[in-house]
């Protein structure tokens, strides 16, 4: 689970040797909490970098009645009493929910870019055939600039629950949405599901993305703005556009190949008129 640990004691520079050697996980002893205050765990915490790596306390069963903890900016707990079994397998719990939260993520709660290459290259491994779907927003920085990253913030979180929705609606193992970053989300179904499935996302996105225009800018099909240059253009309703690539019969070995495809394939896709598919059927040399 771990290849090596250190200990650290109170008389040393704890903080400055944790961002010397950044650690997966942090054991402290709860009495040193009692004593002297979470001062030590808050510093560590606004770190930016560092301040994500999960921190758990060593406590005995009395320290857990009339102590109230909430104020001790920890992620878990470990009973010291507990047996050697009972302990391992719960700090392998504790550090395997770490990775996965740490690439969550923060606004939409859905995995992120790691978690999306790893299972991808998974079903690349086991031979799966699926379809992959990039998904991307068409004039979002437009919208941005007219309504601000807040409203903006609404249409990415509103987009992760339509293509989770109607994922999720298949009722299929083989299954999976990820968001990787900004206005590209990534979902991934069987492939006898993906004409369909592509189909109903950009309905039901075309649907609800209206709701987010004031009427004006509805009436005039979009956002009419002057840019720096003094030129006047119109920015349509924002659209989307998604890529499909095929893994069927081993087609893929490694993800950065579906990537490039589906690269290509976007670009195309963008230069058309309003929301659109396309399914790569295109057979990759090996």
């Amino acid at each position: 689970m771990f290849d090596s640990f250190q200990v650290m004691t109170s008389t040393q520079d704890v903080i400055s040797m944790i961002y010397m050697d950044p650690p997966d996980l942090i054991l402290i002893d709860g009495s040193y909490l009692l004593t002297k205050g979470g001062g030590i765990v808050r510093e560590f915490r606004s770190n930016t970098i560092f301040g994500n790596v999960p921190i758990v306390a060593l406590l005995e069963k009395g320290s857990l009645e009339h102590v109230s903890w909430q104020d001790n900016p920890i992620d878990d707990y470990i009973i010291i009493d507990d047996i050697d079994i009972a302990i391992k397998r719960r700090l392998e719990f504790i550090a395997k929910r770490s990775v996965r939260e740490m690439d969550m993520n923060p606004l939409t709660r859905l995995p992120g870019n790691e978690s999306i290459i790893r299972y991808i290259q998974g079903m690349f491994d086991g031979g799966e055939n699926i379809a992959i779907t990039w998904v991307d927003i068409d004039n979002f920085k437009p919208f941005n600039d007219r309504y601000g990253f807040s409203r903006g913030d609404e249409v990415l979180i509103a987009t992760g629950r339509i293509i989770t929705n109607a994922v999720n609606e298949l009722k299929d193992e083989k299954t999976f949405v990820g968001h990787i970053g900004g206005d590209d989300f990534v979902f991934i179904c069987p492939e006898n599901y993906i004409r369909s499935l592509c189909e109903e996302v950009i309905s039901r996105f075309d649907m609800v993305i209206k709701n987010f225009y004031n009427d004006e800018d509805l009436d005039q099909g979009g956002i009419i703005s002057t840019g720096r240059d003094g030129v006047v253009r119109k920015h349509p309703i924002i659209s989307i556009s998604l890529a499909v690539v095929l893994n069927i019969e081993g087609h893929y070995i490694h993800y950065g190949q579906a990537s490039q495809d589906a690269t290509d394939i976007k670009k195309h896709i963008k230069e058309l008129e309003g929301s659109n598919y396309m399914i790569d059927r295109r057979v990759r040399k090996k």
